[in-house]
């Protein structure tokens, strides 16, 4: 029979040390130098004004993963677009002994260029595509350089992602398993009204006639006019030509992550005040859409072609589900036919 003052209790372990010691990680002190720099350089890494590319958003917990993806699609589609050919590509007409001494010889080169700790950039400063991992879940950038355009190159994915989602794949395309919508930047500016109005500029002055300045203030008709076409779904206008120049209608659509200074309702009318009023709004088939993507201090803008929603607003995953369905409703109902015409068979 048990002493009713016993109790059970955990042994204390030699040296009055704890059963069970707390798992608190390495703190860093077995990472190699080279992981440490890797590790420096992801960090130091960030959005600044007057970056272009695609901001991607991903799956949740696979923003690894999806990077890798998405600078594998990149490098395919800038090979194919933008006649880049990727880092380590070697020309097929050198023989394998002028292979090594290119090798060497570039190799001798990149020894005798300042490091990039006594430059400030980094090696990828001037390559065309450069991944970001961002500070936020389920989101990632890639910054481009020219010749890329980012309204090109995410167009040309996701036609591509509808023509052939369903089908056979080509030879060396890859289908996104983590990635989901596109954004393409074609310029940007620190989110502030400031920098609002001059991507803004920057980025309609190619597609749209802007107001001349001073229009559209304090109240006047065309102010009003463009705050009731934005509110409602109500075609504005069909953009014929006027002369010989074309006023295309459009629809402005924003996206805020992780910031509170700027008002969807302020970004809108600001944008909206800056376009020539000849230009109509169009909120259900608009010619052009403006998008503008706002992170933290980042406000990134462009204008893209009015098949944006056709297209699942640049939705890659969307885009993908969409063919497979209708693919195997297609083949159902393929299937049902058949059935229906063995049954209609008489019977000898």
């Amino acid at each position: 029979m048990k002493d009713p003052g016993y109790s059970k209790r955990k042994h204390g372990g030699s040296d009055d040390r704890p059963f069970k010691k707390s798992k608190g990680g390495a703190n860093g002190r077995w990472q190699t130098p080279h992981h440490k720099a890797k590790l420096e350089a992801l960090r130091a890494k960030g959005l600044e004004a007057g970056d272009a590319g695609l901001s991607t958003t991903c799956v949740k917990g696979k923003e690894r993963q999806a990077l890798e993806e998405l600078m594998d699609i990149c490098e395919q589609y800038g090979a194919t677009l933008f006649n880049i050919q990727p880092p380590d590509t070697v020309d097929p007409s050198l023989s394998d002994a002028e292979e090594d001494i290119e090798a060497s010889i570039q190799k001798e080169v990149e020894s005798l260029k300042p490091s990039s700790s006594a430059t400030g950039k980094s090696k990828d400063s001037d390559a065309p595509f450069e991944p970001i991992r961002l500070d936020l879940d389920c989101l990632l950038f890639m910054r481009t350089r020219a010749p890329v355009d980012p309204v090109k190159l995410a167009h040309r994915i996701c036609v591509d992602a509808r023509d052939e989602a369903g089908k056979e794949r080509e030879k060396g395309r890859r289908r996104s398993r983590f990635l989901n919508r596109f954004t393409p930047v074609t310029a940007s500016a620190k989110a502030t009204e400031a920098g609002l109005v001059e991507v803004a500029r920057k980025v309609l002055g190619e597609h749209f006639k802007l107001a001349e300045a001073g229009e559209g203030e304090g109240g006047g008709e065309g102010e009003d006019e463009k705050k009731e076409g934005q509110g409602t779904d109500e075609k504005k206008g069909d953009g014929k030509e006027e002369g010989e120049e074309k006023f295309h209608t459009y629809a402005i659509r924003p996206t805020f992550r992780a910031h509170n200074l700027l008002k969807r309702s302020e970004v809108i009318t600001k944008v909206a005040h800056m376009i020539d009023t000849r230009h109509k709004v169009n909120l259900t088939a608009p010619d052009k859409v403006i998008l503008i993507d706002i992170y933290q201090s980042f406000c990134g803008m462009s204008v893209v072609d009015g098949d944006w929603d056709s297209l699942k607003r640049y939705n890659l995953h969307e885009i993908q589900m969409e063919a497979l369905k209708a693919k195997s409703e297609a083949a159902k109902e393929a299937k049902e036919k058949e059935e229906k015409a063995q049954t209609d068979e008489p019977k000898p």
